[in-house]
């Protein structure tokens, strides 16, 4: 495997957030301000501390979990489907790059800006709560995978996608209601128990746990439960995305 392709993709990827930054970094900072005034500040204000953290604090790894992996998933699709009907992406396909390599350069790209985002939001969130990480190695490589899986996901659909429209059915129909019922703004704990059960069928709450336990060392799953199965979604989807690459599928057209 040829490290300078992938990074030569993956440079192109991060350089969105050169040429736009308020557009790639303006909207998660915004969403994290009126989550943390209204959730935060108006509805936190009432409701008392969960896992001994405040509600604002209990909020703030999953707003930047929801933030990355709404960033990474946008991100990649745009970016893809758009080399496709300008037949640049034909390009990478001819060239002596593996379909691994392909993969993994827009991989590395997206995680290279979920790390960015993440950063952003967490500077940001330091204007409304102080508050310490407990695991911050368990965070970076947490979220590295998690932006992976994301990315793969985009990658996926994308190449599935036959225009700019079906692109968003997924977040607004997958992605934004599993966040939401992954536990961002509640414990699962909290839930009875059919609705409980139901819940540990959501990666994202996975996802969120996991973040959750990088920050306060608390979380609705063990780090080891929290681990496996991102690590797992992640070589489901790997596999996915070069197999349909290799295939041709959506791209001899």
């Amino acid at each position: 495997m040829n490290l300078i392709p992938i990074l030569t993709i993956a440079k192109k990827e991060v350089q969105h957030i050169v040429k736009l930054p308020f557009q790639v970094l303006g909207a998660p900072v915004a969403t994290t301000v009126l989550y943390f005034l209204v959730f935060g500040r108006a509805i936190g204000g009432r409701v008392g501390p969960i896992q001994g953290i405040s509600y604002s604090e209990f909020i703030m790894p999953g707003l930047i979990m929801m933030n990355v992996v709404t960033g990474t998933f946008n991100g990649v699709t745009s970016s893809l489907i758009l080399s496709k009907y300008m037949n640049t992406f034909n390009d990478l396909l001819i060239s002596p790059m593996s379909y691994l390599e392909i993969v993994l350069g827009y991989v590395t790209g997206q995680v290279g800006r979920a790390l960015v985002t993440a950063a952003t939001i967490f500077l940001t969130a330091q204007l409304f709560i102080p508050f310490h990480i407990e695991h911050p190695f368990f965070i970076l490589l947490f979220l590295m995978v998690v932006a992976s899986c994301f990315a793969l996901f985009g990658f996926m659909v994308a190449i599935a996608a036959d225009n700019f429209e079906q692109l968003s059915i997924f977040p607004n129909f997958i992605i934004m209601p599993l966040s939401f019922l992954g536990g961002i703004f509640y414990s699962v704990d909290m839930l009875p128990g059919f609705a409980r059960t139901l819940s540990h069928y959501n990666p994202l709450l996975y996802m969120i746990s996991g973040m959750r336990y990088g920050f306060y060392g608390i979380s609705d799953v063990t780090p080891l439960v929290a681990w496996a199965a991102v690590l797992f979604v992640f070589a489901l989807l790997l596999t996915g995305a070069w197999r349909m690459l290799a295939s041709g599928y959506k791209l001899k057209n």
